[in-house]
């Protein structure tokens, strides 16, 4: 097939990884974890990382003994229909992170940047934008994203140091927030916020070999969880936690606040050019993989003639919630039920058979 390649090194991986799971930081995320964990949110973004980068672990045991992407693993252990049935369900995951994130950046972008322009439009330009990007293909799309990543990490922790005069260490307390235990379980739900993590199992097949699928869970994953940790720890210190919940968009308007001296007062419109990139970079990548998948599964020589009509569609489907609300509701039920199978029931089921398989010392024919 022709979107088939092994030339994705250790920094492709690591840009993938991160790009996907960094974006939360950009929108209502950090707020509605410390609405849930207090004054401890940053504790439970820790846990919720970590769990996901052991699942993420267990896929790539299951890699590592049997070389292959996502289906071609699935169906050599469970069989043809389960691994149609998994792709399946990854395409519509994939799919549904794609129509969420689109959704969020578009309203965002209305209310931080152009409040003038038309709601469809700005749908319209992240769908062109993200259709046009599609065709270069996951290696140049991870190139991009591997040279946008040290201008956003470096960025936000520009931004955290920039905040320096506003922390108040004293909003930290009381320490323990909602509860410590409510803090580690809150993370079961939260971890569902990575749920384009299996992107690396996805596509394992585009990589070179299985360190650097190692490299980009520990690096990509550990760098998005430091920067997010940080992020609502700092959230939590400049505005407090009854403040906080109320924020929108937490990011954005704490680099409202920073101000270098009375000629550079403003410093947030950088930053909007900012997460708009990642914006754009994050829904290539959920469309790309679920693609990459459809492709997979009816044998596709090449997904470019699927971009222009899933592109469309899926813009189509991020119009339909009439409201914010609706969208937040939408999302609530994905994140606290249908996202949770793909980050803990597929790579734990996978990896039991994996077991099952060296047991009973069979193997499976190469692809």
């Amino acid at each position: 097939m022709s979107f088939k390649n092994d030339r994705m090194g250790t920094a492709e991986g690591i840009a993938l990884i991160f790009t996907m799971t960094i974006t939360t930081v950009f929108v209502t995320l950090p707020s509605e974890i410390v609405e849930a964990s207090g004054e401890l949110g940053w504790l439970s973004e820790i846990a919720s990382d970590l769990s996901t980068m052991a699942m993420l672990f267990l896929f790539i045991y299951v890699l590592e003994r049997f070389p292959g992407d996502l289906f071609h693993v699935s169906t050599c252990l469970l069989g043809r229909l389960c691994a149609c049935l998994i792709s399946i369900y990854y395409v519509i995951m994939f799919f549904s992170v794609a129509i969420l994130l689109l959704r969020d950046f578009s309203e965002n972008t209305l209310f931080a940047a152009l409040p003038e322009l038309d709601f469809h439009s700005a749908v319209g330009w992240y769908a062109v934008s993200v259709g046009f990007i599609l065709y270069f293909g996951i290696e140049g799309i991870a190139r991009a994203a591997y040279i946008i990543l040290p201008f956003s990490a470096g960025g936000m922790i520009l931004t955290f140091v920039l905040l320096f005069p506003h922390y108040k260490p004293y909003y930290l307390f009381p320490w323990q927030g909602t509860g410590i235990t409510n803090a580690l379980i809150k993370n079961g739900v939260l971890v569902a916020t990575n749920a384009a993590a299996p992107l690396l199992a996805v596509i394992a097949k585009s990589f070179q070999s299985i360190r650097v699928l190692r490299a980009a869970a520990i690096f990509g994953l550990g760098g998005s969880m430091l920067i997010k940790s940080i992020a609502i720890l700092i959230l939590i210190m400049v505005f407090g936690t009854s403040t906080a919940t109320e924020r929108t968009l937490p990011f954005f308007e704490m680099t409202r606040l920073i101000s270098l001296n009375r000629y550079i007062q403003r410093i947030d419109s950088i930053f909007i050019m900012l997460w708009v990139i990642a914006g754009i970079l994050g829904i290539a990548i959920s469309l790309y993989m679920g693609l990459y998948l459809i492709t997979r599964l009816v044998n596709l020589p090449t997904m470019k003639p699927l971009i222009p009509l899933v592109t469309l569609l899926l813009a189509q489907f991020s119009m339909l919630p009439p409201d914010s609300a609706s969208v937040r509701a939408l999302e609530s039920i994905l994140v606290k039920g249908y996202f949770l199978i793909g980050i803990y029931v597929i790579p734990i089921l996978l990896f039991a058979a994996t077991l099952l398989k060296e047991k009973w010392g069979t193997k499976c024919a190469s692809e």
